[in-house]
């Protein structure tokens, strides 16, 4: 696999994490920032793992993507109650998901302007504002 800023940007975050730098995590950031911002579910990301012959399970699969977004190295985009996809592209932005494709596009954060926001609940503070505006064909 082929190396790029992407993944030695990756492997640095993972490096600088308390995570302990394995084979499996290093071909897994390989895997995952190899074409740079892209999105995954764990069982595309599993697949290929397969494809590529690294001897992975589906468990260290999961666990690995919760790891990396407890530790910044990529985002949980929950779409559904039970379909949630990890993005490589740290940035602040948005998303368009695609119901018949199962698609998740990334927009631009000045590509949507948002005027007002509720008041927040009392000793609460917000961390950050995504909008996911879902679409079909």
């Amino acid at each position: 696999m082929q190396s790029n800023k992407h993944i030695q940007n990756a492997l640095k975050m993972l490096k600088n994490s308390p995570l302990k730098l394995t084979d499996q995590r290093m071909n897994l950031i390989k895997l995952l920032f190899k074409n740079g911002a892209s999105h995954f579910t764990v069982e595309e990301v599993y697949k290929k793992v397969n494809k590529n012959k690294l001897k992975i399970s589906l468990a260290t699969v999961y666990n690995s993507l919760n790891q990396f977004k407890e530790h910044g190295i990529i985002k949980a985009i929950k779409v559904s109650s039970d379909k949630i996809y990890f993005d490589t592209n740290l940035k602040e932005h948005h998303h368009f998901f695609c119901q018949n494709s199962g698609k998740l596009i990334d927009i631009q954060t000045e590509n949507v302007k948002i005027s007002k926001l509720p008041k927040l609940p009392k000793g609460k503070r917000i961390e950050s504002v995504e909008v996911l505006i879902n679409i079909t064909s």
